[in-house]
């Protein structure tokens, strides 16, 4: 008898440990503000008893997350190029419903970049560079368009390195006077081979040389939420490699479109480029 109710007792505390630890994982969501502008994240509430509901935005998965009990959230990536106005979400649980918010007017700055000597190439592509931004691109975009229902972070980025911003996100960029399409990350300078962090954890989808980019570095993070790590000198990671908050993944540089040495960090929602400084902890400038 009394090793049966000490059996019981010793499940009782396997059992809380076990919730305490289920705790902590629900705790683990991305806290930010509700920024419902061009490149910003709507953040969007929603009551919900099924275990596992899902969320789309013009019918593309996006972010969900629990909060308590029948509280969930959905996290919306906000094109540079939405018009501003109401808009809504399709919710499926047991039933399907559609929950509206709104975005607001956000004006971003210009910035003229002038390329010179072999650079200007990648203001007018010939016939051979041209053909190959058309074999790349669907790579590219099949990667930003990927959806792991597994989350693979632990709830806050830290900044990949601990350079200068030298160009913010969504600046409506000009090269050579011609209008391109605006920033989509954050610039930080650094010197060649200055070492790049993973900002939280996450698993390397693509490694590749790619003619605007230069070497590029893509980490998905689960559903819908991938960063990546462009103009590098060199990657030290391999595709498929599971990464933890911190790790080294690579070095700056200056490859592909880029006038100088620096890391552009960029991060995308729901297929969206969001501004990576909404996931952080503090607003870098």
């Amino acid at each position: 008898m009394e090793n049966s109710i000490l059996i019981l007792k010793k499940l009782k505390k396997i059992n809380l440990i076990i919730l305490l630890i289920l705790s902590n994982i629900t705790l683990a969501n991305i806290s930010i503000e509700n920024t419902p502008i061009p490149g910003g994240i709507a953040v969007v509430d929603f009551q919900s008893n099924h275990s596992n509901p899902k969320a789309f935005y013009s019918a593309v998965p996006v972010y969900t997350q629990h909060i308590k009990d029948q509280h969930w959230q959905a996290l919306i990536g906000i094109p540079l190029l939405a018009k501003v106005g109401e808009k809504y979400i399709t919710i499926k649980g047991f039933s399907t419903k559609k929950i509206t918010f709104t975005v607001h007017q956000h004006d971003y700055k210009e910035q003229h970049i002038t390329l010179t000597g072999k650079k200007k190439k990648y203001v007018s592509p010939n016939l051979k560079h041209m053909n190959r931004i058309k074999r790349e691109h669907p790579i590219l975009s099949k990667t930003r368009k990927l959806f792991s229902k597994k989350l693979l972070f632990n709830g806050r980025f830290i900044r990949p390195v601990k350079g200068v911003i030298t160009s913010p996100f969504g600046l409506k960029r000009f090269y050579n006077g011609q209008p391109r399409r605006s920033h989509t990350g954050l610039d930080f300078s650094g010197n060649i081979g200055t070492l790049i962090h993973a900002p939280a954890n996450g698993k390397v989808i693509l490694i590749g040389h790619f003619f605007f980019n230069g070497n590029t570095v893509f980490i998905d993070h689960g559903q819908g939420l991938i960063s990546v790590y462009i103009h590098m000198n060199k990657h030290l990671v391999k595709q498929g490699q599971l990464v933890k908050q911190g790790d080294k993944i690579g070095t700056i540089g200056q490859t592909g479109r880029a006038t100088g040495p620096h890391l552009h960090w960029g991060v995308y929602l729901n297929q969206t480029a969001v501004n990576p400084n909404l996931l952080l902890s503090e607003i870098l400038h």
